[in-house]
């Protein structure tokens, strides 16, 4: 991974193929993850759908949707009332962060495409993240970090050791890691 500043603010973020291809596929799982829970997608009022209203009751069993839908209340009934009203415009724009991020990477992961992968294995990708679109990019690279998170169990500093230590989670801890890493680097070029 490299970030190159842009004369206009943004930055070129310079992938290696597997890099891009590995956060196409994140991408694309958390893309899943948030359809799955979607009630858009279920109601078959158009009108009511474009209102983004029609969240669920309750939090969910999902662990990673869970942390990215967390109670806003700590009181069950008032929690329970506003993630009813918004909930579904929760989900709407992460999904709509992550099908730009994945867009962008170009390589159809997230979405349906008939985009080539670049020729060569050794092949970079290249992105370029404007003012514009960097906020989704934050948000998505965040959501995902959570996500991620949430499943393995890591809730404070001592987790990440043990989990590390952890032959099993070990890999999953070093994509957690990388994501933190590219997160960090885009805030950074980020500041004037």
């Amino acid at each position: 991974m490299r970030l190159l500043p842009l004369p206009d603010g943004g930055l070129r973020l310079r992938l290696d193929l597997d890099e891009a291809q590995l956060l196409d596929q994140l991408v694309g799982q958390l893309i899943g993850l948030l359809q799955s829970h979607s009630g858009t997608a279920l109601d078959p009022d158009p009108l009511f759908a474009s209102l983004e209203i029609g969240g669920s009751d309750s939090t969910p069993e999902d662990p990673a949707l869970a942390r990215l839908f967390p109670d806003a209340f700590e009181d069950a009934e008032d929690a329970s009332a506003f993630r009813r009203v918004t909930e579904q415009g929760l989900v709407n724009r992460k999904l709509q962060d992550a099908l730009e991020v994945t867009s962008a990477l170009g390589l159809g992961g997230g979405v349906q495409s008939h985009a080539e992968p670049p020729e060569s294995e050794s092949a970079a990708v290249e992105v370029e993240v404007t003012a514009k679109t960097m906020p989704a990019w934050v948000r998505t690279l965040t959501a995902l970090r959570l996500a991620i998170a949430a499943r393995l169990g890591l809730e404070q500093e001592s987790d990440h050791a043990r989990l590390f230590a952890d032959g099993e989670s070990r890999s999953t801890i070093m994509v957690y890691d990388w994501l933190a890493a590219i997160l960090d680097s885009i805030l950074r070029m980020s500041q004037p």
